[in-house]
């Protein structure tokens, strides 16, 4: 991992931090510098990450939050902002995915896709664009997906419609904050060797299928998807408003 500390005496909040890419950008923030509130509704796993990060030397909470009830929403960010004092980073990344077809989806994963994935996102991103306007700059990142590009290869129009939701959040929203110092921006991961691509591509059959459609010829990374998100919570992206940067290996570009 090469890190500048980019972030240093800046405070995060990273929702879904407890794996997978979540925990990975709890990582890379902590390494470059930022005190950490790891939010996750498993709050022994957050608890975890957070305990690994103080090991390194680094300083990070955990937060139990249930990203359905706006309530919670709420009193995490504003638990994150009275921690240091002040929130500078925002990491919209927990998210939920359910394959189901058009034909087969149900309105309980309608309901649920749309609350983590986009109502979620909507309101912690409200209450922290308030509290960052007021103190005049900060940063948002809000993790999408390829799938807000194209359709998933295995069918979920909900999840798609999520996460092309959250990017059009992203667009629009920057465009409101921007004069207000506050960038917000996206990271757009394609297919990366988490638990959940493990459960979706769950044979070799696939796993190849998946592979061979990369033109990198290989699965991203947890890492890789830190990696961009440190850079949007940078000063090195103070003139990107409103971008999604896309992680793929040239997923898209098919």
């Amino acid at each position: 991992m090469n890190t500048t500390h980019r972030l240093d005496g800046l405070t995060a909040l990273v929702t879904g931090g407890a794996r997978g890419i979540g925990a990975a950008i709890v990582e890379r923030l902590v390494a470059e510098g930022a005190k950490v509130m790891v939010a996750d509704r498993l709050g022994d796993a957050a608890e975890s990450v957070a305990a690994g990060a103080r090991a390194g030397g680094g300083d990070a909470i955990a937060y139990a939050v249930d990203l359905t009830d706006r309530a919670e929403i709420t009193s995490m960010v504003e638990s994150a902002i009275a921690w240091n004092g002040a929130l500078d980073i925002l990491v919209n990344n927990a998210g939920v995915a359910i394959a189901r077809s058009v034909l087969e989806a149900t309105e309980d994963e309608w309901n649920t896709q749309l609350d983590v994935n986009l109502r979620a996102p909507f309101f912690a991103l409200q209450v922290a664009a308030r509290h960052m306007v007021e103190r005049g700059g900060g940063k948002i990142v809000n993790t999408i997906s390829t799938s807000g590009f194209a359709s998933s290869s295995t069918p979920a129009p909900i999840y798609d419609l999520t996460k092309g939701g959250l990017r059009q959040l992203t667009i629009s929203a920057a465009v409101e904050l921007a004069p207000h110092g506050v960038n917000v921006n996206g990271v757009a991961p394609g297919t990366i060797g988490t638990e959940l691509t493990t459960a979706v591509l769950d044979t070799p059959e696939k796993l190849a299928r998946a592979t061979a459609r990369i033109p990198r010829g290989a699965f991203g990374q947890p890492a890789d998807i830190a990696a961009a998100v440190a850079y949007l919570s940078s000063s090195d992206a103070d003139y990107v408003h409103g971008h999604v940067l896309v992680v793929d290996g040239g997923w898209l570009a098919i």
